[in-house]
């Protein structure tokens, strides 16, 4: 555990913590990086003889210097600054992935955090999204208000630019320090700077805005401040504490995900007894929260397109047994859903599925294999899954065990993966 967490608990409980959001907690949703974004524009603008370029650029891009590797494209392709930014809008609205709470991120885990400002250096909008803010992400360069508000209601502000505005994307040197010597810029930076503490997140470091912020603009970062780090080695923390002011909170991705870890720190800023993962610690998992599940409203939802349906009405099982299964599905997706946002890490889901389905199976041998029913057959395994023995998962789960409606309806969640052949006949869709 980092020795510099209960520090920021207490900060962050005196509301002194502002959040800056990079690209790592994007990733999730397909937004590619800065080093993937620069590779796809090197190849389609250095063609021809431009194989030289290409290799300049890979050069830089190990280095992590993205403005020199932009440079080398703008000097020696035809390649316009314009010509970049709308670029980086098109990719990234095109390669981001719809709003999916199955997926494993953090966003919505900073939605239930007490902050109200939100500051990102990402260019796309899913942060505001997630957090379900009223007001509408800004600029913050385009701040026209009295700056002393600027905490009152929660709000992104986009320190770089937004796809939405390609024209306003940082993207080079010129760029940057264009944008950093705007007076009005630099003074409400110093504001959130010099009033609160930041605490980098989705950052590795290596990025140069970032890095070129802090060592360029050290009055900005006079008091200390925080970066959420995974399995830094003691030279990293050092070089951050030494030469920008840093202190480092780690996790630990040998057991975990990115967004386990971070949520286990951001559940012990609120105040829950969770350990965050650290390498100089025996691993512990996140705490869970205790999962409510599916309301009657839930149970409404349309499923008649989903592979699991259609599996259960090639084989013509009577339409009110179909109606129970698609009831327990959606209770058991709710359920898997909000195992997830409770911190439960992927692997005790998986053993959880695994039982079900390992009993599915047995159901097939013994009871489809010999009488061929396939109505009977579901019954059958429904009423097999109602009292299955959780074993030592029980200890894990805890207080978030499946009901028994949830537990029926995971076998028809595994029905719509097409590799695990989960069929109720002999039937093919």
């Amino acid at each position: 555990m980092s020795i510099h967490l209960e520090d920021l608990c207490n900060d962050y409980h005196e509301n002194k913590i502002v959040p800056l959001i990079g690209a790592g907690l994007s990733m999730p949703f397909n937004i590619p990086n800065w080093g993937n974004l620069i590779r796809e524009i090197t190849a389609k603008y250095a063609v021809g003889d431009s194989s030289f370029v290409k290799l300049a650029v890979e050069k830089d891009l190990e280095k992590y210097d993205y403005w020199q590797a932009i440079d080398i494209l703008k000097r020696y392709t035809t390649v316009q600054e314009e010509d970049i930014q709308e670029y980086i809008a098109t990719t990234i609205q095109s390669k981001n992935k719809r709003i999916d709470d199955d997926l494993l991120h953090n966003y919505l885990d900073l939605k239930e955090m007490n902050f109200n400002l939100f500051l990102t250096t990402n260019y796309e909008s899913i942060l505001h999204k997630y957090l379900d803010c009223e007001l509408d992400p800004i600029l913050l360069r385009d701040i026209n208000f009295n700056t002393q508000n600027l905490f009152d209601q929660k709000r992104v502000c986009q320190l770089h630019g937004t796809i939405s505005n390609s024209g306003t994307i940082v993207i080079s040197k010129e760029s940057y320090q264009q944008l950093y010597s705007d007076k009005k810029y630099e003074n409400i930076l110093k504001l959130v700077t010099g009033t609160r503490k930041i605490l980098f997140m989705g950052f590795s470091f290596d990025d140069q805005f970032i890095r070129t912020l802090i060592k360029e603009h050290k009055d900005f970062f006079s008091t200390k401040h925080y970066i959420i780090l995974a399995d830094p080695s003691s030279e990293k923390i050092r070089e951050l504490r030494e030469e920008f002011g840093l202190l480092t909170i780690s996790y630990s991705t040998k057991e975990f995900t990115h967004a386990e870890g971070i949520r286990a720190i951001l559940e012990k800023m609120k105040g829950k007894t969770s350990s965050v993962i650290g390498k100089d610690k025996d691993t512990a998992l996140p705490i869970s929260k205790i999962v409510v599940g599916a309301g009657i409203e839930d149970l409404q939802k349309d499923v008649a397109n989903n592979l699991f349906y259609k599996k259960l009405k090639i084989e013509q099982i009577d339409d009110s047994l179909i109606e129970l299964s698609s009831a327990f599905y959606v209770a058991s997706e709710e359920y898997i859903r909000e195992l997830k946002r409770a911190a439960i890490p992927l692997n005790i889901i998986d053993m959880m599925l695994r039982k079900v389905f390992i009993k599915y199976k047995e159901r097939y041998a013994d009871t489809y294999k010999e009488y061929g029913n396939s109505e009977e057959f579901l019954k059958i395994v429904h009423s097999s899954l109602k009292n299955l023995d959780y074993g030592r998962l029980k200890q894990l789960l805890k207080d978030n065990l499946a009901d028994e409606d949830e537990i029926r309806g995971l076998i028809h969640l595994l029905a719509e993966d097409e590799k695990l052949e989960v069929w109720w006949g002999g039937n093919r869709c």
